[in-house]
């Protein structure tokens, strides 16, 4: 009996995996947008026009977090968020102060906005050179835990 080796095994398991056709794709989770717009990108490359369109994944299925929305510049105006890529479209007011389920998708890219700050810094060779040194913050995200009612 002559044993395979695992870059055998591998590539005969994935040999057996059988695809199914995009058109036949189903759209139940994240990870079927996912896969389905991995599909879509190579079969539009392959045939160099966009006959399968890019779907972003329905606000329903991301996942939430319960978190207190603040604004660090200006504290009492309200902000409307767009974000529209392939993962998501996402279009609301966001009002200081209150509490929202926000897809984690979101929480994250508000998370990341902010105002650099720049400083000067020596490199090993005595030279100077600017960089970012960190980032201020626009948003409070603040996490809001339920409490177990007893």
């Amino acid at each position: 009996m002559v044993k395979k080796s695992k870059e055998e095994e591998m590539e005969s398991a994935l040999a057996a995996v059988e695809k199914p056709a995009i058109e036949d794709m189903p759209f139940e989770s994240l990870r079927d947008y996912r896969l389905y717009n991995e599909a879509a990108r190579a079969a539009n490359k392959k045939l160099r026009i966009c006959r399968y369109p890019i779907k972003p994944c329905p606000i329903e299925l991301h996942p939430k977090q319960r978190v207190q929305f603040g604004r660090v510049d200006q504290p009492s105006n309200p902000l409307p968020v767009h974000v529209s890529d392939d993962k998501i479209h996402y279009h609301e007011t966001l009002i200081p102060g209150k509490i929202y389920d926000l897809p984690i998708y979101i929480v994250d890219y508000l998370a990341k906005k902010g105002t650099p700050v720049w400083k000067w810094f020596d490199l090993a060779d005595g030279s100077r050179e600017t960089r970012i040194a960190s980032t201020t913050p626009r948003f409070t995200l603040r996490t809001i835990h339920d409490e177990a009612i007893a």
